[in-house]
């Protein structure tokens, strides 16, 4: 067996919420409100409803072949050679998105460790994440057991600490524009909640994974409630300017200003983006060495784990040569990529599976 860990479905939660909000935190608002402008908190409403589809996919593909990854699931569904061509499309694209993580994390902090070269700064992160990695999944488990409160709390406490500046009025007229730019506004961060889909690599190491599925639908509200949270509160904060930030989340922070004393506190985004990143490319890591190893037939994953953090190194540079690549990437390649491959593909093979009535052929497989 693979993994001999294992975790429960708060846990698994807890690593799925930095996973989907790192990104939509920090970025979030301004992507949105650059097409849904004052109505851009309805858009992760919308947006919300792929990581309610996608954790349905996970959990009925789990009950359909328990104990094993998408990388196995689609070797039983549509056979040998198409499966295993689908689990390496799986893992160059995983390998793909977390290339691109790595290189956004990286140039977010360069914006404040400015001489630091940004392969340095991709490096050192996965070390970290390899370190923890090869620790097991109960490892990461607990790192995000422990780094959650430290994810959530100093964002909401950011917010109530702005609350005075803010001007409610901003949000008015509603819908003044119909329903149309909401749901372009839903484009992008409907594949961050499609991400809720790498719980299927979860499934076969929870503990109580009878309440996995209310886990994952509670996870996405959670996510949907805090990005319409986060949205309204820059919105009213700064209005239309909103959209021309790269960062708004960021300049929320400098309007925190008590006594003259406790402002500034841009370093508190950082540490929040810090510690979401840390989660989000941990796990992808690891899904990406455990499938690495099952579609090779490994006897650990672990050998694996350290010559993919090296290709994420490699993929975090290749084909994104400056900052402005990233924004595009960010916008167009990434949630094309995460909608087809956490949503169409999955929803395909389950379509698949149920129509050839297909099952796993060996109910006590292990996901080794």
């Amino acid at each position: 067996m693979l993994e001999q860990g294992k975790i429960s479905a708060t846990q698994a939660s807890m690593i799925l919420y930095p996973l989907i909000m790192s990104t939509a935190m920090v970025a979030g608002p301004s992507i949105m409100g650059k097409r849904a402008l004052n109505d851009l908190w309805l858009s992760p409403i919308w947006a919300s409803i792929m990581g309610i589809v996608a954790v349905l996919i996970a959990y009925q593909l789990h009950n359909r072949f328990p104990n094993q990854s998408i990388i196995q699931q689609s070797v039983e569904i549509i056979g040998n050679l198409p499966g295993k061509v689908v689990g390496f499309l799986y893992l160059f694209i995983l390998l793909q998105i977390n290339g691109f993580i790595v290189r956004e994390y990286a140039e977010f902090i360069s914006l404040f460790l400015k001489d630091t070269p940004i392969s340095i700064l991709s490096m050192i992160l996965l070390m970290v994440c390899a370190y923890t990695v090869r620790g097991g999944i109960e490892v990461i488990a607990r790192a995000a057991q422990v780094f959650f409160p430290l994810f959530v709390i100093p964002f909401f406490l950011m917010i109530l600490l702005v609350v005075k500046d803010m001007e409610p009025q901003n949000i008015f007229p509603i819908l003044e524009n119909g329903l149309m730019p909401t749901l372009k506004g839903a484009i992008i961060p409907q594949g961050w909640f499609c991400e809720a889909f790498l719980l299927s690599f979860l499934l076969p190491f929870l503990n109580d994974s009878q309440k996995a599925k209310k886990a994952g639908l509670i996870t996405v509200f959670a996510c949907m409630l805090t990005m319409v949270v986060a949205n309204l509160s820059t919105w009213f904060l700064m209005g239309e300017v909103t959209t021309t930030l790269i960062f708004p989340v960021m300049d929320t922070a400098r309007y925190i200003s008590i006594a003259d004393f406790f402002e500034n506190l841009e370093s508190g985004v950082m540490a929040i983006w810090v510690i979401g990143v840390f989660v989000k490319v941990t796990i992808f890591l690891y899904v990406t060495s455990l499938g690495t190893a099952q579609w090779l037939k490994l006897a650990s994953y672990q050998q694996a784990v350290l010559p993919i953090g090296w290709l994420t190194v490699l993929f975090s540079f290749w084909g994104i040569p400056d900052f402005t690549t990233v924004g595009e990437w960010n916008t167009q390649s990434i949630p094309f990529y995460l909608t087809s491959f956490f949503v169409v593909i999955p929803g395909m093979l389950l379509l698949i599976s149920v129509l050839a009535r297909k099952r796993s052929s060996t109910k006590g497989v292990d996901s080794g």
